[in-house]
């Protein structure tokens, strides 16, 4: 039979082919979601990012504005004019009224700020914020209209600052100014708008110059403000955009923005891992699922397994067996469900089947008994005559010796065909029934010759009885007694693997290959008048008891010329003591 997969094998086959297909087109469906994020996530922080830069350039604007609107001043004008003609009550007058308007620009500003004039001609500075230090060198070497980061130091906190001068080319031709404006603020204004961008956002944000200084929205973010921006500007940076680094061990998505006015840049920040969240915790669950689900399968297969395909395989095993022959198998196993009661049903069944085949086996062998020994009462007699007939020649020839031998293997003949109580002698009983049987047909027909030639350690083996001395009969009446020559016959026996032969040779005219084939196939036919009894009975008698492989078979002796028919059965017995005269005998 051909071979089949399991229906299990099936089963976990199918399952994992429906599930395996899911599976992989999730995880492209969410490599996919997380490309769309990362370009929306992209777009979000540039325009975010941009909409922050605006708002930090507009009010670095206004603060740059408020100094070009003091130089316009007049009351600065009418300051310097009394402090030359030294009119004391005008000048405290006209220094409240600056320091005023100094007040009123600082206060139009979102930003906290300190705004400051210096008038270089009386050396005197009027500011917003009469604490803070003041610097001439500095004023000095800064460029005009351009606004330089102090980082401070200690308690101080950073800022950048901003000189004007009046007129505003005065530091460009090495004229002495009217008047120096100083606008100031602190960094921690783009802190606190640091902070307000990120309030509702994954991720951190700084401001980053272009010699590697940051400030985050707190203090406490700038070391690890300070390290991511050493990393982006290893590499050249653009006007704006985003890059991809890893920081800490963790893959970073960074989007910046440059700040002319100030000379760095806007840095926004946001570990993957953060953005990617939803997803990837999505997907973990996903494979979660897929996982318990795959084994509840796999639980439900391995249950179908243990309660339906177990039973029906050992069902099917019983129907092979049956097959084979064997009808002595039962079903022992208890499946603790609805195929118990199959299984009681097909053991009572087998039971039966084994009853009823018996009962023809025995039947079919009482038959083949009865008709054996029928046959055997009707050839003896007429065998017997031809004998005493033989004998009585001899007497009157004077042929003692002759009469004596014959005598001698007549009784032995007969002897064993008499006993019909052991119907398995052994092989060496037959052989010896069968020599009998040649030397009382060879005294008969002086032209007959024969060779028995068998191997000791078959002689040990129990066989059916008289199954050797029909074969050697129909040699000698349909193979050599025909011919007006002498014959020969020739019985070998050789072991071969598992199964016993014994080879019944002829010197007679043989069968064709026609005649071969067509006699075999009427040994397996059910016997009829045409059929020859003995060969017939012997091939039945070989397969029933012996099984497949075993019975008759016929073709041409290559030695004899004539027919030769092969008897097979498969050995039972090992060894043996077998009597020396058994083993080769010849006339």
């Amino acid at each position: 039979m051909r071979g089949y997969r399991p229906v299990f094998v099936k089963i976990t086959a199918v399952i994992f082919m429906l599930i395996m297909p899911m599976a992989l087109l999730y995880t492209y469906y969410s490599e996919k979601s997380l490309e769309v994020i990362d370009g929306q996530i992209t777009d979000n922080n540039e325009s975010r990012l941009f909409f922050l830069k605006n708002q930090i350039e507009s009010n670095i604007d206004r603060l740059s504005l408020s100094s070009s609107v003091l130089t316009r001043d007049s009351s600065i004008m009418d300051l310097q004019l009394n402090l030359l003609t030294e009119d004391y009550y005008q000048t405290l007058y006209y220094q409240t009224q600056v320091k005023e308007k100094l007040q009123l620009q600082s206060l139009s500003s979102n930003w906290r700020n300190d705004l400051s004039v210096y008038l270089p001609e009386s050396r005197r500075r009027i500011s917003t914020n009469p604490g803070d230090t003041f610097d001439m060198k500095e004023m000095k070497l800064s460029p005009a209209g351009v606004w330089r980061l102090h980082p401070g130091s200690g308690t101080a906190n950073p800022y950048y600052q901003m000189f004007v001068w009046d007129p505003y080319l005065a530091k460009e031709q090495n004229r002495e100014p009217v008047a120096v404006f100083e606008v100031r603020f602190a960094v921690d204004n783009i802190r606190r708008m640091l902070g307000d961008y990120k309030q509702d956002n994954p991720g951190k944000s700084f401001l980053l110059t272009a010699y590697g200084t940051a400030y985050g929205a707190v203090s406490s973010d700038d070391a690890t403000a300070r390290e991511t921006g050493r990393l982006l500007l290893q590499g050249p940076l653009k006007e704006s955009g985003h890059r991809s680094l890893e920081i800490g061990g963790e893959d970073t998505f960074i989007s910046y923005a440059y700040l002319p006015s100030l000379g760095a840049y806007l840095v926004d920040y946001v570990p993957l891992d953060v953005i990617h969240a939803p997803v990837v915790q999505s997907r973990r669950m996903f494979y979660l699922s897929f996982v318990v689900l795959a084994l509840l399968a796999l639980i439900a297969s391995y249950l179908l397994y243990q309660h339906v395909q177990k039973p029906v395989t050992e069902v099917v095993k019983g129907l092979r067996s049956f097959e084979r022959g064997n009808y002595s198998f039962r079903i022992r196993e208890r499946f603790h469900n609805e195929f118990d009661y199959m299984r009681l049903r097909f053991n009572e069944m087998a039971e039966q089947t084994q009853h009823l085949i018996n009962d023809v086996y025995e039947e079919q062998n009482r038959s083949r008994l009865a008709t054996l020994k029928q046959l055997q009462s009707q050839i003896h007699p007429h065998f017997l005559y031809n004998c005493l007939s033989f004998i009585a020649a001899c007497a009157k020839a004077g042929e003692t010796e002759t009469i004596r031998e014959m005598v001698y293997h007549l009784g032995d003949y007969y002897r064993y065909t008499t006993r019909v109580e052991n119907q398995r002698p052994l092989l060496e009983e037959e052989v010896n029934q069968a020599r009998n049987y040649l030397h009382i047909y060879a005294f008969r027909l002086e032209r007959l010759d024969f060779v028995l030639n068998i191997p000791p350690d078959m002689l040990a083996e129990p066989v059916p009885r008289l199954f050797l001395q029909p074969v050697v009969e129909n040699a000698i009446i349909h193979g050599v007694e025909p011919q007006p020559e002498a014959g020969t016959i020739r019985v070998t026996g050789v072991q071969e693997g598992p199964y016993n032969l014994l080879r019944v040779e002829d010197s007679g005219a043989g069968m064709t290959e026609e005649q071969i084939a067509g006699y075999m196939k009427e040994l397996e036919l059910p016997m009829n008048e045409q059929t020859g009894c003995g060969l017939w009975n012997v091939n039945q008698r070989l397969k029933q008891q012996y099984g497949p492989g075993s019975g008759i078979r016929l073709d041409a002796s290559p030695g004899l010329g004539g027919l030769r028919v092969t008897l097979r059965w498969k050995r039972e017995h090992e060894g043996g003591q077998p009597s020396e005269n058994a083993a080769d005998a010849r006339r």
